[in-house]
């Protein structure tokens, strides 16, 4: 099963702490994008660091399919 997660992203600017999140559909795509935008106070002319982390929301994204059983020929 894979569960939706919740892209955390916090920063500063101009001293105002500002929180948003993205939702993404894995925890892999997740962490693929926290490292392919590392540089994000650039972006977002931040103060200092933009931190992320990714939360599990409990949703489902995906869940495991149950097969049929086959039909024996008796």
């Amino acid at each position: 099963m894979e569960w939706f997660m919740a892209l955390y992203i916090e920063y500063t600017i101009m001293g105002r702490d500002i929180e948003t999140f993205l939702i993404l559909p894995s925890r892999e795509a997740c962490q693929i994008a926290i490292r392919d935008n590392e540089s994000m106070e650039r972006y977002f002319n931040a103060d200092g660091d933009v931190n992320m982390w990714c939360l599990e929301t409990g949703v489902m994204s995906r869940s495991i399919r149950p097969k049929l059983r086959p039909k024996s020929n008796n």
